[in-house]
């Protein structure tokens, strides 16, 4: 066993509620862009689209960099 080990397995959860805390912020955020952006098309105003999709990108890959991360530290144990 290595040591800290078990600190490390203690910190386990409050280290997954954060991290889904901030996944379900990015998350708003994204429902926010969109509803945005859907409100401006309607208003004939397309210039938001192309910055909100580029965001919207961006914390799509944020979350799926922590998925990753979540699963190695799953199966590290």
């Amino acid at each position: 066993m290595r040591p800290g080990g078990d600190l490390r397995r203690q910190q386990r959860g409050p280290v997954f509620v954060s991290l889904l805390l901030f996944s379900l912020v990015l998350i708003l955020l994204q429902l926010w862009l969109f509803v945005a952006v859907f409100e401006n098309a309607l208003a004939r105003k397309f210039e938001m689209a192309l910055p909100a999709s580029i965001v919207s990108v961006l914390i799509l890959m944020v979350n799926v960099w922590m998925l990753v991360g979540v699963n190695k530290i799953d199966r590290s144990d």
